[in-house]
């Protein structure tokens, strides 16, 4: 029984990002504990995510969602270092899996064309915002401050509120989650704190988008004029 190839490009891409996370767990440095754990974290997410959305949805976002998932992956592998077999395993996974996603595997498992699903910037919106925790252990990979921790759960938090419609997610990452990347920026490093306000600044735009905001509208048919009755009916 053969195989479909969707399956193997994302198995491959499932054991590129399960390797690298072992790499995070059992041997973070430079990372501290808990920033190894917000990339990890960030890491798995953004994997389930791009595979539900190859697999289950066919949705063509998740192709670049795996793609840059997987780049992430092999920056991680570059900064922990090539010291043990895992990290040199993981690294030709991934190189694999990069060679597998932007192949012609995955193309006719995809929609070609754009559903009346939300726009786009409404997809990126939640992903985006999702990318706060391992950026926030990226930004603060010496140790994590109190500041910095709110910052990586409001982003997340606002994303999953606004995937869910509700109003609040949206207002979270337009004022909320920026504010609380300012503050946390003044307590890091200034290439951790660029990074940062750099994410903070994408969501807020992103999030102040008119696509963002038609995405949480009901959609109401509208109703055909009422014709007057005539006499006798």
């Amino acid at each position: 029984m053969s195989v479909a190839p969707p399956y193997v490009v994302c198995a491959l891409f499932a054991v590129s990002s399960l390797l690298t996370a072992s790499l995070l767990v059992f041997d973070p440095e430079p990372f501290s504990p808990g920033s190894a754990l917000l990339i990890t974290l960030g890491l798995l997410a953004y994997t389930v995510i791009a595979l539900v959305g190859i697999l289950l949805v066919h949705a063509p976002w998740a192709r670049w969602l795996a793609l840059t998932t997987t780049l992430g992956a092999l920056v991680i592998a570059a900064i922990v270092g090539f010291d043990s077999p895992v990290a040199i395993v993981s690294t030709v996974v991934a190189l694999i899996a990069i060679a597998g996603i932007s192949g012609p595997w995955l193309t006719l498992s995809l929609r070609r064309r754009q559903g009346s699903g939300p726009e786009p910037r409404a997809v990126a919106l939640p992903l985006l915002a999702i990318g706060a925790a391992p950026i926030v252990g990226f930004a603060s990979w010496s140790g994590l401050a109190t500041a910095a921790v709110v910052v990586s759960v409001l982003g997340p938090l606002g994303g999953w509120a606004y995937a869910r419609a509700l109003r609040w997610g949206l207002w979270v990452l337009r004022l909320g989650y920026p504010v609380a990347a300012v503050v946390a920026a003044t307590q890091l490093h200034p290439a951790g704190a660029t990074l940062l306000i750099v994410h903070a600044a994408a969501v807020a735009v992103i999030a102040w988008s008119p696509q963002a905001s038609r995405a949480q509208r009901p959609i109401s048919a509208e109703l055909p004029a009422p014709r007057p009755r005539r006499r006798g009916q």
